[in-house]
């Protein structure tokens, strides 16, 4: 368990990726609630802006917005000299998307622009701010993977793979660090109600108990921060991970491919 303030165990800053909507913006709101102060990166620099002003006037910390395409292959850069005269404790590699349909039929750019978001951004980010860390002797990486990561996803297998690689990278990342004062995890969440959805081609008006929000997603996060190398959100969602491991692969294979082919 984290033992003092968040600030404490970790330094002034959080910088969260993604931060605009959905489990980045919740990020932004959780950690600015345990007294962080956040730097914003996303696209939508009006979004940033807001949710700046909000996490100001709820909860005193102060904020930096960084409009920022993380595609771009300068991004990384940018980022760290916009923010060079803070100390980042905290680096939450939440932005990413997905990307529903048979691979022959989607664009091979868009594929490529999906791993360089979700795969390339995260390692960039982590060279940048990781190294400080380490100097100092403390601080905090977050992955958001998946529970696509657990098993290949038919219909989504470019995603899929690029949460493999989130999970792994963390997980990895974990031992190699913890005994230097790092405490660094993968986030896998499941299936949950933000933006994504719309993005990603998924129908966002279906239900049930594998769906989620946000804020409980991220306060499980926080929760084992420091704990796990990585955590599944839901307890179904923890035993249909377990469950693909000991079926056989191509009937997990299987049932992920019928449930995704019976989105629109």
């Amino acid at each position: 368990m984290l033992k003092g303030s968040w600030k404490e165990r970790y330094g002034d800053w959080a910088l969260v990726t993604g931060a605009s909507a959905g489990i980045g913006e919740e990020f932004c709101r959780q950690l600015a609630e345990k007294g962080m102060n956040i730097i914003l990166v996303a696209r939508r620099g009006d979004r940033l802006k807001e949710l700046g002003e909000e996490l100001s006037l709820n909860f005193g910390v102060s904020t930096r917005e960084v409009p920022m395409d993380l595609i771009l292959p300068d991004a990384a850069e940018k980022i760290d000299n916009a923010v060079a005269d803070l100390e980042v404790g905290l680096l939450v590699n939440n932005a990413g998307f997905g990307h529903l349909g048979r691979f022959h039929k989607k664009s091979a750019d868009r594929d490529a622009d999906m791993i360089k978001l979700n795969c390339l951004a995260p390692v960039e980010l982590t060279h940048k701010f990781l190294p400080k860390m380490v100097d100092r002797g403390q601080g905090a990486v977050i992955f958001v993977a998946s529970t696509a990561a657990y098993q290949a996803t038919p219909f989504f297998s470019v995603y899929s793979a690029t949460k493999v690689f989130n999970l792994f990278l963390g997980e990895g990342l974990w031992q190699e660090y913890k005994k230097l004062g790092i405490d660094v995890m993968a986030l896998s969440p499941g299936y949950t109600k933000t933006e994504f959805q719309r993005a990603a081609g998924l129908n966002e008006d279906v239900g049930g108990i594998l769906w989620e929000t946000p804020d409980n997603v991220v306060t499980t996060a926080l929760k084992n921060l420091g704990n796990k190398p990585s955590v599944i959100h839901g307890g179904l969602n923890r035993f249909l991970a377990f469950a693909g491991r000991i079926v056989p692969r191509k009937w997990s294979i299987a049932v992920a491919g019928m449930v995704n082919k019976s989105q629109p």
